[in-house]
């Protein structure tokens, strides 16, 4: 299976450990290994994850840090349209998504 970011997923991660870096390197290195690995458990088991919106949109959990990796799958290609702090609101919740 594919695995393919949006632009805005792109931006979202370069955030997320942008902002870690800052605060500690080393925890940052630690949250994008847990990205990496909250993304290959999708692509090994894409349909494990819940629906989270509309008919397709699936949430995975990544590891013990409060971040959700949201995907769709699209015959061999996993898309990965947005990872988020689960502190934020779910990406179809913000006015203008």
């Amino acid at each position: 299976m594919k695995i393919r970011f949006t632009a805005t997923a792109i931006d979202e991660v370069d955030e997320i450990l942008s902002y870690i870096a800052q605060h500690n390197p080393s925890a940052a290195v630690k949250v994008a290994d847990a990205i990496r690995q909250a993304v290959a458990r999708a692509v090994a088991r894409p349909e494990s994850s819940p629906v989270v919106y509309g008919a397709d949109v699936r949430a995975k959990l990544v590891g013990r840090f409060q971040y959700r990796v949201y995907y769709i799958v699209r015959g061999d290609e996993l898309i990965i349209r947005n990872v988020r702090s689960t502190r934020r609101q779910r990406p179809w919740e913000e006015s203008g998504a």
